[in-house]
């Protein structure tokens, strides 16, 4: 269950011994807040000014975090992963290769290797009512029992600017999401965009 992935996240990366590799870059406006768990930084990764990362967090090699970026752990990023311009991350677990543009906010997800997300993409990752949070995996509908709960981005997935997913979806690998879509339900693999129409007046 992918989500349970995110549950043993915090402790996963809670137990690693913190660091940075002498290799890395971190500019002297970026802010590492170690006080609630340890931030390791990998090779040749590049941390830029005003970006503010709290542990736990778990950083590869030639990774880029933007500018302002927020880094919230527990976290888990992926070997060339790019964060980009005021970006925020919450709990979140990326793969390699993962680009995620200016002003996005990612929480409670798993965002599989090679997936891309434009400027402005938005997981949401609570329901208005307050109910638990239920996901359509395997064929079957599952209460998570969790009250904040994001997505599950596919491999290689690329979500055009301003796609919203709702809580608990799944993307499936390979797939394509045109601009300003909102993602309600679970999606196969495929090439989606949204219409419109225009009128003169």
């Amino acid at each position: 269950m992918w989500w349970a992935e995110l549950d043993a996240l915090a402790g996963e990366v809670s137990s690693n011994e913190a660091g940075v590799d002498p290799s890395a870059w971190i500019d002297p406006g970026a802010v590492l807040d170690s006080l609630h768990g340890p931030i390791v930084i990998g090779p040749r990764s590049r941390i830029c000014a005003g970006a503010r990362i709290e542990g736990p967090a778990e950083i590869g090699a030639d990774v880029l975090v933007g500018n302002l970026a927020l880094l919230r752990g527990p976290l888990r990023i992926g070997n060339g992963s790019r964060i980009g311009f005021a970006t925020e991350l919450k709990n979140a677990q990326l793969g390699e290769r993962v680009s995620i543009g200016p002003q996005c906010f990612v929480a409670d997800s798993r965002i599989d290797t090679g997936a891309y997300l434009g400027a402005q993409v938005r997981t949401s990752n609570h329901r208005l009512d307050g109910r638990t949070i239920s996901v359509d995996y395997e064929g079957e509908r599952r209460d998570t029992g969790r009250d904040k709960l994001g997505c599950w981005i596919g491999s290689d997935c690329a979500l055009g600017i301003q796609v919203i997913v709702l809580p608990g979806r799944i993307v499936a690998a390979g797939s394509q999401i045109g601009p300003r879509i909102t993602i309600e339900k679970n999606l196969p693999t495929g090439r989606y965009r949204l219409t419109q129409r225009i009128e003169t007046y």
